[in-house]
């Protein structure tokens, strides 16, 4: 094809043009081919935008973040200018129609191959998001439908627009108001929990062929999305359960993109989901036969492993005002536990995605401790253990009960390495991308090799599953044709190497266990203050509440730690311990709440401060590993 007008280029960088994909308001989209023949997508942002200064700024920065979200059901970068006049993208070419114009012109999506749409659509969210970027555009044209499963374009770069105005010159609204969730429509700013509800009203949009909410004027179309309920009715009940929760008018009772992932497949990674789309996609009557928009080579794979992508396709429309939310918040979902599993094997359990309850009234910033922390691990061993001889106090007041007095004073030493993780890699499975410290990348893998975790006002917690290559439970009901995961073991003990970076005000740092996936979530915490107090808490059902008081470790700020817990099942209960640089600081036998002990669960590391209080820390975690009994050994 050559559609190209005589005024338009034939020539951008290293890319020969041969045909123009589509136009927007921000650009225009070429067909390109490199010198090997390779087919990409050049995306050429117009001169009007491309000569403000605060544009290239913002552009320049959402192009290197979605370079960081990893390519799960969305387009690969492979190449850009970010600096020169001419501002371009050059992504993976996606072959096939959009889902807009497949739904007209081949009816609605029914069975498995709704379903494949829905998790390709939220594995891409979960990438988008795991990488501190809000779509802010997700609709049926920004979602291509590749012989391979869906893939969602058009993310990051288009949030530049948000430098110039939320409003177009001729006054009209950027963005599309159907898609549109209903406090960005208020004038809130944009989080995850917005692409959440576009997901929702694209689903049902490609199940019926009509948007969840009517109207033809703006007005009404406005009014619909903020004060009607949804036309969810050609929908089946399982998924309409889901795509109702998505589309709830408070961003608060949304699920997340994660949850809605593993609601739908059970627990699983956005690898593990891709493949199941592929598959569910490649078996589907109803998108056999799908003709692409122009001839050409089916999607494939460039270059090195990828360290991002950026949409590829056609710009599509203006958009709203964005006013900068940093996108780490998870929200709290509604969807009810024991929906069935859609695309996957396992019973879908919901996944609770970083956030989590509030600090404790009874937090209170205190000075270091005198003298700060001793020189070395030896000295301040001492004296913990002259501390601990100082008197029945502090055997009240820590919370040691008889059986931890008699124990050990050191870590176990009889327990196999299960899972381990220096970070020198970027990709590994934790749910970050790149820390670069800033605005959409305050925890990640960072340059120095560890992980990296800010928290502040705009985000005051952050709660970081490990992804271990093993499950809280085996499912109800097994697939036979599927290699079993194995089952977490029910003695555990995690060590992190933790260094408190800076602090402003009360936070808390540490690993936690036995955590599980619902809303309201359940977990054991060991925390660290920034005064270097140690303390153990227990989390059940959202609500939190010390186990010991808190005990002084002499830890202070830029100093390494190493933090070691064990979660170990026994009969009376389970026995929850501590130690900071090989002294034990806290023991803890759970026996007593209910349920009386918590059950099997994930593990991880977390921080976070007060709400709304103006405080911050910077944690960095290093060498994260899992050890357990020698008969649950993993490859890994």
């Amino acid at each position: 094809m050559n559609n190209l007008s005589p005024s338009e280029p034939t020539q951008i960088g290293r890319y020969q043009l041969i045909g123009r994909l589509g136009r927007g308001g921000m650009g225009t989209v070429y067909l390109g081919q490199d010198d090997t023949g390779q087919r990409v997508a050049v995306k050429v942002i117009n001169a009007e935008y491309s000569q403000h200064e605060q544009f290239r700024v913002r552009f320049r920065r959402e192009a290197e973040s979605a370079r960081r979200v990893r390519r799960f059901c969305t387009a690969a970068v492979l190449d850009s200018d970010l600096e020169g006049d001419l501002l371009y993208v050059v992504t993976e070419y996606v072959e096939g129609p959009n889902l807009h114009d497949a739904i007209q012109r081949t009816g609605p999506l029914r069975g498995s191959s709704l379903d494949a749409l829905a998790v390709g659509v939220a594995t891409a969210l979960t990438a988008i998001h795991s990488a501190g970027i809000v779509h802010r555009d997700l609709k049926p044209s920004n979602v291509l439908l590749s012989p391979v499963g869906p893939r969602v374009i058009d993310f990051g770069i288009a949030r530049a627009l948000d430098t110039l105005s939320g409003i177009t010159g001729t006054g009209e609204l950027m963005g599309t108001p159907r898609y549109m969730a209903p406090e960005v429509l208020r004038g809130a700013p944009a989080a995850p929990a917005c692409d959440v509800f576009s997901w929702g009203c694209l689903v049902a949009f490609a199940a019926s062929g009509r948007a969840p909410f009517g109207g033809e004027s703006l007005p009404s179309i406005v009014y619909q999305v903020l004060n009607t309920e949804p036309s969810l009715d050609s929908m089946e009940p399982p998924l309409r359960t889901l795509v109702a929760a998505a589309l709830e008018k408070d961003p608060e009772r949304r699920p997340t993109a994660q949850q809605i992932l593993d609601q739908m497949v059970g627990r699983t990674t956005p690898e593990r989901a891709e493949h199941t789309v592929v598959q569910a996609w490649q078996r589907s009557p109803t998108l056999q036969g799908q003709a692409p928009t122009l001839p050409g080579q089916p999607p494939t794979r460039h270059g090195p492993p990828p360290t991002g992508h950026l949409p590829a396709g056609p710009p599509t429309g203006a958009h709203a005002p964005y006013q900068g939310q940093p996108p780490t918040a998870a929200h709290q979902g509604t969807v009810p536990a024991g929906s069935p599993t859609y695309l996957g094997t396992t019973p879908a359990v919901p996944r609770h995605q970083g956030a989590g309850t509030p600090l404790d009234a009874t937090w209170r910033a205190q000075g270091p401790p005198e003298g700060g922390r001793p020189a070395d691990p030896a000295a301040r061993r001492r004296r913990l253990i002259g501390i601990g001889v100082a008197g029945v106090v502090l055997f009240a007041v820590a919370g040691f009960g008889l059986r931890a007095l008699l124990a050990p004073s050191g870590p176990p030493t009889d327990l196999s390495f299960l899972y381990r993780d220096d970070f020198n890699e970027s990709g590994t499975g934790w749910s970050g991308s790149e820390y670069t410290g800033k605005e959409y990348g305050m925890y990640g893998y960072a340059p120095g090799g560890f992980y990296a975790v800010d928290v502040n006002d705009e985000g005051s917690e952050r709660i970081e599953k490990a992804p271990i290559p093993f499950v809280p439970e085996q499912p109800a009901t097994p697939d036979p044709s599927a290699t079993p995961t194995p089952t977490t073991p029910q003695r555990l003990l995690l060590t992190v190497t933790a260094t408190l970076r800076s602090s402003k005000g009360p936070g808390e740092y540490g690993l936690f266990c036995r955590a599980d996936g619902e809303y309201r979530q359940s977990r054991y915490e060991f925390l660290l203050s920034e005064t270097g107090e140690a303390r153990i808490r227990r989390v059940t059902k959202g609500t939190g509440g010390n186990l010991t008081a808190a005990a002084a470790t002499g830890i202070t700020k830029n100093t390494p730690a190493k933090v070691q817990v064990e979660c170990a099942k026994t009969a009376e209960g389970v026995q929850l311990t501590m130690w900071v640089d090989g002294a034990r600081v806290q023991s803890f036998l759970d026996n007593s709440g209910s349920p009386s002990s918590l059950p099997n669960g994930d593990v991880g590391f977390l921080a976070r401060v007060p709400e709304k209080s103006g405080s911050s820390l910077g944690v960095s975690f290093d060498d994260f590993t899992v050890q357990g009994p020698a008969s649950a050994s993993s490859p890994r």
